[in-house]
């Protein structure tokens, strides 16, 4: 009598024989489905993180929008401004309520501060120019100018700051990609722009022949980059840029006069 097979060595059996080629291959596709399926979902999150980040950096730039100012200053405020500027208590008040007046979300854009300065400088090309110095104004580079940053810029640009200080903040016009240092492209963009706008604004210069000026200034501040050493020097520094100009009389005088002149 033949024996009979255990329920258990014939399922053994089943598990360790090899499957049917129909079946590996099915099984297969289904692997490759579930790796596709998780890549899938992978890229699916990315995404979908990358939108979120989005979404949340809009949405705060759209609470800010509508979030008003402060309408008073902190003390705590009026002592750094105290401490960074070279107003008064009063002067930065007083300060703050025009800017609140002109800006009551308490900040300025690059729009607007567009449209002030061209307002008070009518002549020449006032664009170009102030786009310049909005981005010298905006230290935090958050393309929108706030108080702080407002009265700063206005402060070293004031007759009451010295020559030096005039020049360490004018460095930052000149630094067009903000990395902290000056190239000789950027001098040579902002200093054309600096002359044909001042020769607009200032009688004295009216007669000046524009195109000798201007060539006279690149020259100047071509200079700076050949006195730096023999070799051929393509940045200069803070520290550098304010010594070139302090040396050359005509670009001092043009970029940061002293209260005297």
């Amino acid at each position: 009598m033949a024996e009979r097979s255990s329920p258990q060595s014939s399922t053994e059996s089943l598990n360790s024989s090899p499957l049917p080629k129909s079946r590996q291959s099915n099984s297969t596709i289904d692997s490759r489905r579930s790796s596709s399926s998780t890549l899938s979902s992978i890229s699916s999150d990315r995404k979908h993180s990358g939108l979120f980040d989005k979404i949340e950096t809009n949405f705060q730039k759209v609470k800010r929008r509508f979030s008003h100012a402060p309408k008073q200053l902190s003390e705590k405020e009026i002592e750094i401004l105290l401490k960074t500027t070279n107003f008064s208590s009063e002067d930065i008040v007083t300060w703050h309520g025009k800017f609140l007046n002109d800006c009551p979300h308490g900040y300025m854009t690059r729009k607007e501060f567009l449209k002030i300065y061209k307002s008070l400088c009518p002549t020449g090309n006032a664009d170009t120019f102030a786009g310049h110095i909005f981005r010298a104004f905006d230290l935090d580079r958050s393309n929108t100018i706030e108080f702080r940053e407002f009265l700063i810029g206005l402060s070293m640009t004031s007759s009451a700051s010295s020559p030096t200080t005039k020049l360490e903040w004018i460095f930052h016009v000149f630094d067009i990609d903000g990395n902290g240092l000056l190239t000789r492209d950027e001098c040579l963009e902002v200093i054309n722009i600096i002359v044909r706008f001042n020769q607009n604004q200032s009688s004295d210069l009216e007669s000046s022949d524009p195109e000798q000026l201007v060539a006279s200034a690149k020259h100047s501040m071509m200079r700076m980059f050949d006195n730096i050493s023999s070799d051929r020097c393509n940045t200069l520094s803070m520290a550098q840029f304010i010594e070139g100009c302090q040396k050359d009389e005509f670009i001092s005088q043009l970029l940061a006069p002293s209260s005297g002149n």
